[in-house]
């Protein structure tokens, strides 16, 4: 293996500070879009969807003593909820809010890595593929969707990065850099099973050094799972595994709806004249063919085929995946930007003139900042917690404040009272529909607002305190339980928001 390929000795020959200013410029656009979806609707401190929240609370209850599985039900990997134990702590000794915002703007600066991450990797392939990816990377809607807040792909995506970048430079130190790769891709594991596709993907491209590289997964993720795995091992597996295969198969997307989504065509709704000319599926098409034709080019390039080979097979594992959420696409997101960066830049060296082929790159560019952010802007992933209107009172009860949605006890600043003064505290509320709550009849999961188990369950559980506040409808309370759960006096209100006084 020669140290340096001759695209590398191009990229070097550029200036130092040339890719300090680079790196600097792609990280601050990256930061930049992550929190303007994060705050564009909601907030820092808003209701950003709900797996967030889930694992804010998770880690909060860590802090205060209680093993995800054992104590708590938790259906991913224990790895998220390690990384934000001390913000959880954070928020513990001051006020939970404070722990929130710190731990999302964390995570939106691990997405700002990434992206240079991505532009790192290809480096070596010019400066073209370097600028394709970094920006774009930066700029692309699935990830910066996903990198936004306290999901379990930022750090994930990470992982697998590092362990890309790391691998692809042990030749230095054969033995130590394949072991630190596979330490790095091991964080990924920790985060969520399906990351070990990637993973033996990346050995299977290094075979020579695999056993190192696997080594190093090994010790990561045997640190991060074996102390959860002693404390609980069957509700472990239950809830990491089973629970997990078992979840109800989503209909609501499409094979084509899937994959245009984690190519970037999401929210996507064309102004005049261009929605005459094209709609969501077109441009759905046309990027599928788009990264498709990438792919094929980038398989040519020595050096470059892991991206769309794992590009190709993590796009599998989502379209045959049971659910589907927009943050999904993560799992494939750097292959897509990475093989697109490649392929273009390859496509690009066919033309002669450095002129051309440098405007032929700045238009492309723009086409692709420009649609993302059209995605970005059109996102609405959060809204706002009346926190204001509802804290004053639920600090003034006596007892338990309890919710259908951790997130709001976080902006209410009671979750981490709660979980000291020992309250009843489910970080996952409706995660219980695919554990012990979950009904089947003829084969079909019966949803929750028909599931006389979950009806029970839920409400038992929302009256367990002092005061409670329920704001989301994917719980699906029924009739009669929105009846017990709304009969107590109200305490506080601010639109749609209602806190009210548990009747014992």
């Amino acid at each position: 293996m020669s140290r340096v390929s001759a695209p590398v000795a191009a990229g070097l020959a550029l200036p130092r500070w040339f890719w300090v200013v680079a790196v600097v410029g792609v990280a601050g656009i990256a930061f930049f879009v992550r929190v303007r979806l994060l705050i564009q609707t909601g907030g820092l401190d808003g209701a950003d969807g709900y797996d967030d929240g889930v694992y804010y609370a998770a880690a909060d209850a860590l802090v205060h003593g209680r093993l995800p599985y054992r104590d708590f039900l938790l259906l991913q990997p224990p790895g998220t909820i390690v990384a934000l134990a001390p913000f959880a702590w954070f928020g513990s000794i001051t006020h939970d809010p404070y722990g929130v915002v710190a731990a999302r703007l964390c995570f939106i600066g691990i997405g700002a890595l990434n992206a240079c991450l991505a532009m790192a990797i290809v480096r070596r392939f010019g400066l073209v593929a370097s600028a394709l990816a970094g920006i774009g990377y930066a700029v692309y809607f699935p990830a910066a969707f996903t990198e936004r807040s306290t999901l379990l792909e930022p750090l994930g995506t990470c992982g697998l990065l590092v362990a890309v970048l790391l691998a692809d430079r042990a030749w230095r130190r054969p033995q130590v850099g394949m072991m630190l790769a596979g330490a790095a891709a091991g964080v990924a594991i920790g985060m969520r099973i399906w990351y070990v596709v990637p993973v033996a993907l990346i050995a299977a491209f290094h075979w020579r050094s695999a056993l190192r590289f696997l080594a190093g997964v090994a010790i990561t993720a045997s640190a991060i799972y074996l102390p959860f795995l002693i404390g609980s091992p069957a509700n472990m597996v239950r809830q990491v595994v089973l629970d997990q295969l078992g979840r109800p198969r989503d209909t609501a997307h499409s094979p084509f709806k899937r994959a245009s989504t984690y190519l970037g065509a999401t929210n996507l709704h064309l102004s005049e004249p261009w929605s005459a000319l094209l709609s969501v599926h077109k441009v759905g098409l046309g990027l599928l063919l788009g990264v498709i034709v990438c792919a094929a080019v980038a398989l040519t390039v020595r050096g470059a085929r892991l991206f769309p080979v794992t590009g190709i097979v993590t796009g599998v594992v989502l379209l045959v995946s049971p659910s589907f959420f927009l943050h999904y696409a993560a799992l494939s997101a750097p292959w897509v930007v990475l093989t697109v960066a490649v392929g273009v830049s390859r496509m690009l060296r066919a033309v002669r003139s450095r002129r051309v082929r440098a405007l032929l790159a700045m238009v492309l560019l723009a086409a692709l900042v420009t649609l993302n952010l059209r995605e970005v802007q059109l996102s609405r992933p959060s809204s706002p917690i009346p926190a204001a209107a509802l804290r004053p009172a639920a600090q003034q009860v006596a007892g338990c404040v309890v919710s259908d949605d951790p997130q709001i006890l976080a902006a209410l600043d009671v979750l981490s009272r709660d979980l000291s003064h020992h309250c009843t505290v489910w970080p996952d509320v409706t995660g219980y529909t695919y554990d012990r709550d979950s009904v089947r009849v003829a084969g079909h999961v019966v949803v929750r607002k028909q599931n006389a188990a979950w009806q029970a369950d839920v409400t038992h559980y929302l009256l367990s305190g002092e005061a409670v506040v329920i704001h989301r409808s994917a719980t699906e309370l029924d009739a009669a339980s929105t009846r017990s759960v709304d009969s107590g006096r109200v305490l506080a209100r601010s639109g749609s928001w209602t806190l009210h006084a548990v009747t014992h």
